[in-house]
């Protein structure tokens, strides 16, 4: 569960695990807009490093083993066992997700809009997390932070067939919902379903039932071109 604070809201059931997953509010700003320092200063994290990069909606993720290099073009996910690294990642209305598994200290979170989603960089995540930490599927917890419901997520037909011809009727019939001659793509339910396809354990996902479509949080869908972005963090406590 994600409790509120003032600016942020955090991942309650990761903290007594050593690690932390915050999702920022709009009161707290557009993330897009605040320099490094600030970042590490108003969550107290002196002393580690932020890695961040430029989003384009890829599936194109970036394994952080050295401080060589914090700034990535083209890269929207991130997974490493530092614990010296604060992981950012950007939203306004995509799907956030974080990985942690406790066996190998390993940390991780990607962007996942709907093209994020199409190109399953979730299973990406999990399967680069298995090749470069021997991490095993039983041992990888997933959380869910604060993308757009499926109420407020209304696409077009051609949507839905480009992911009906990819994507198994099973999966494809649980994310999508047609009302009144409109479809509507549920982003979170459509990665829970994949991710259970891959093979990782119910038990160790946590969904989220709010929507960043609500005025707490910066949403594209509401705001269109004024729209700031939310941040989500995840590192080691």
């Amino acid at each position: 569960m994600f409790l509120d604070k003032d600016r942020y809201v955090e991942l309650s059931e990761w903290k007594s695990l050593g690690v932390a997953a915050i999702y920022t509010k709009k009161n707290y700003g557009d993330i897009r807009e605040l320099d490094k320092e600030k970042i590490l200063s108003d969550f107290s994290l002196e002393g580690k490093y932020l890695v961040s990069g430029f989003q384009t909606h890829s599936d194109n993720i970036a394994i952080i083993d050295s401080l060589e290099k914090l700034y990535f073009e083209d890269t929207d996910g991130f997974i490493t066992d530092r614990d010296d690294v604060v992981i950012l990642t950007k939203y306004a209305d995509c799907l956030p997700i974080y990985f942690y598994d406790a066996r190998k200290d390993v940390i991780g979170a990607v962007h996942s809009g709907w093209q994020g989603s199409y190109k399953e960089i979730g299973k990406k995540a999990i399967e680069l997390m298995i090749k470069r930490y021997g991490c095993e599927l039983k041992d990888i917890k997933i959380a869910f932070g604060i993308g757009i419901s499926q109420k407020n997520y209304e696409v077009s037909e051609d949507f839905f067939e480009k992911f009906r011809a990819k994507f198994s009727l099973n999966i494809v019939d649980k994310s999508f919902k047609e009302l009144n001659g409109k479809f509507y793509f549920d982003n979170q339910r459509f990665v829970y379903e994949n991710l259970l396809e891959l093979g990782i354990p119910k038990e160790n996902i946590i969904t989220n039932d709010r929507c960043s479509y609500d005025e707490e949080f910066h949403s594209y869908r509401r705001d269109r071109e004024i729209s700031g972005r939310n941040g989500a963090l995840i590192y080691k406590l």
